[in-house]
Order: C-alpha cells, then structure tokens, then sequence
C-alpha cells in the first residue's frame, strides 16, 4: 500500500503546485492590467473622500460658490469664471470710488465688532479691557450728549498747558491764554505722543532690530503730516494749489468755530501750513527709504551730540510707558537707538530752532485739533466733509 500512495501523494502535490502558479499568474497578470490601465487614466481611483461639514466650512465654501460663476468655462475666460459672482452681489457703493474684497471684509469686521460692543456689559464674563472698549463705544454713539457737550470737552483741553492754542488768544477765558515763556516743544510733543497717541515731527516707537532680530530697539523715525501725502504740499498743479487752498479755509474755519477772530485765524493758519510745507520739503520720499539707508544704530548720547537743538532723553523718557516696557525704566544716555532719518532730524531742528514758537505752538495744537474733530458734533464734522469732497 506504501508503494500505491507515493505516486498519488506526488501527483495531487504537483497539481496543487500548478494550481498555485496559475492563480499567482493570473493575479499578477489582472494587477499589471489594472496599475496600466490606472496610470493611462483610463481607470479613476476615487479614495473614500471626508468632507468638512461644519458651519466655518459651509460658510466659507458658500462664499467662494457665490463670488464664481459657474457657467462660464474658466478656460475660457478665467475673469469672468472667478469674479461675475462677485461683481454682480457687490456693487460699488456710491460714497465710493472703488470696491473689492478687503473694503468689504474690513466693513463685515466691523459689523461683528459693533455686534460684540453693543451687548450689555458682563462684569463676570468681560475683562477690565473689553468693559471698557464697549463703555467708550457706547459715549461715541450717544449723539445726543455729543451735540449737546458740542464744543465743551475739547475747550477744556485747550484751557490747560501744554494744548492752550496761540489763534484763540483769551477768547475762550484767561486761563486759556498762551503764554511764550512757559511754552516747551519737548512737553508738548511728548504728551502728544503720550496721551493723544500722535506723533508730530518725530515718530518714536519699539520694533525689531532689522539686523538682530531676536532683540528690540526704539526706533526714531520723520512724522506723518497732516494731509495724507507730501507730494499733497509740494505739487504746484492748479489742482494741488486748489486742495491746500480748500485745507487752509478748513483750518481758518475750525479755529473760528473754536471761538478764533477770523482774521486772526487766516493769518496764523497760513503760518501753520507754511511751517507744514517746509516739514514736508525735507521728508525723506518713499522710494529713498531703504533698509540699508535707514539702519542708523546710534546711542542717545550720539544722537544728542549730532542734533543738539533738542532734549532727547527727556523726550523718551516722557514718551515711553515704563509698565509696557519695564526694561526701559532706567533708560540713560548710553541706550541705543535706530535713527531711520538722520538729515531729515538735522534739517527739522534747523528749521524750528528759527521758527517763532507761536507758530509752533500753533501748528502742535492744531494737530491735536484736528485728530479729535471727530468726536465733537455735526458741525464740526459736517465742515470736515465738506472739505474731504475738495
């Protein structure tokens, strides 16, 4: 019987092994096909797909399908494919020249802000700093205290040093004469940028180092003015001439409705914007500020010593708030700075060390003026657009 099975034991192993074989071949053969068939795109793989269905994805799909138009073949035309959707839903509003996409999401951020500062305050759920946000939010919307405080609040201001302005002479009380001999550029500009956080003649402010970048350094920088370009006080086109003109009436006429004569006015503010001209000559342009240029590292004591018309230390350490920045609380004269303008603050101090301080004092005020016309009542504001439409 042991000779019978060994013949049948070799034949089934062989056929098992042919068996084997066959499905081995067959499966490489139908794999090689499909991977063939795959990579000629003649087969797609669809991999089980997972979709975001939450309300930020909805929303944020919602608002590409909308800006896009669908019907239109985008290798036909691209423009119209990524945009119809978005320029026949966004007109341009009429108070407006143009429209796009960050007018509009700066104006829906705005929306929710107003959204958030107009709940009611929640000691329990609000922070000291959002409390008071909404508490400041709320004083600016109430237009019937605004028009009827009118000009009060900022009279105020204008009564007490360093802010009592030349043009209003002893119109609006005694206490509000200005007075040469106690006049300070240094205090005046200081509280300026401290409490009013506006930077005239000098911009002052902590950054990176542009070279170490890793540590911070004050910086020192030429002021903006207070049109928006300086190509706005040195164009000499019938336009531009126009434009300073309509600036200049502006001027005369918020001191007038300060409590300013009006002659008196004219011939300070032509003084003021005069003064504001020759600032504007000596800026550095934007295309001559370039990094390498700018990168002026320099210790106060250097700094003093190059534009010695002007206390600098007193300055900075008027201006800088010690609890924002505590390693600065000792600041001396052997702290370092980045001078950006070096000759632009060489040709400042020269032209205000022969400027009368009446026009300086004119000029700083009117700055401060200026940056709160907003908050005051319709007829303030109402003359300030009257002279954005110019």
């Amino acid at each position: 019987m042991e000779g019978e099975t060994a013949p049948e034991a070799r034949g089934a192993a062989s056929k098992a092994t042919r068996i084997a074989l066959g499905v081995f071949v067959s499966g490489t053969v139908v794999l090689g096909t499909a991977l063939f068939l795959v990579s000629q795109g003649l087969i797609k793989f669809h991999p089980k797909q997972q979709y975001c269905l939450t309300a930020e994805c909805i929303e944020a799909a919602a608002g590409i399908l909308s800006k896009i138009n669908q019907s239109v073949d985008p290798c036909e035309n691209f423009y119209r494919f990524a945009c119809d959707g978005w320029i026949y839903n966004n007109p341009i509003p009429e108070d407006m020249s143009n429209y796009g996409v960050y007018p509009w999401l700066r104006h829906n951020v705005d929306l929710k802000l107003k959204a958030l500062l107009e709940r009611p305050i929640s000691k329990r759920r609000d922070s000291e700093a959002v409390q008071k946000a909404k508490t400041l939010y709320a004083s600016c919307m109430n237009e019937n205290k605004i028009e009827k405080a009118d000009v009060k609040p900022l009279l105020s201001i204008l009564r007490h040093s360093p802010f009592r302005w030349p043009v209003l002479e002893s119109n609006i009380g005694p206490e509000g004469l200005w007075s040469e001999r106690r006049f300070s550029l240094v205090q005046a500009l200081a509280t300026l940028r401290g409490q009013y956080s506006s930077s005239v003649f000098i911009r002052l402010y902590v950054a990176a180092d542009d070279k170490i970048s890793n540590r911070y350094i004050l910086k020192l920088d030429q002021a903006s003015l207070s049109l928006a370009s300086r190509e706005d006080y040195l164009e000499n086109s019938t336009e531009a001439k126009s434009y300073r003109d309509a600036f200049l009436q502006f001027m005369v006429d918020t001191a007038v409705l300060l409590g300013a004569n009006a002659s008196r006015a004219e011939s300070d503010m032509k003084s003021v914007l005069k003064l504001e001209v020759k600032i504007a000559e000596i800026m550095i342009p934007y295309e001559n500020r370039t990094s390498e240029v700018m990168y002026n590292k320099m210790n106060i004591s250097e700094l003093s010593a190059m534009v010695p018309q002007f206390d600098w230390l007193g300055y900075i350490k008027k201006v800088i708030d010690t609890k924002l920045y505590p390693e600065l609380k000792d600041i001396g004269p052997s702290e370092n700075v980045i001078v950006r303008v070096p000759q632009y603050f060489k040709d400042l101090f020269r032209i205000l060390e022969n400027e009368r301080k009446k026009t300086l004092a004119n000029y700083l005020v009117w700055r401060m003026v200026y940056s709160r016309l907003f908050n005051l009542s319709r007829r303030f504001q109402y003359r300030w657009l009257e002279f954005s439409r110019v």
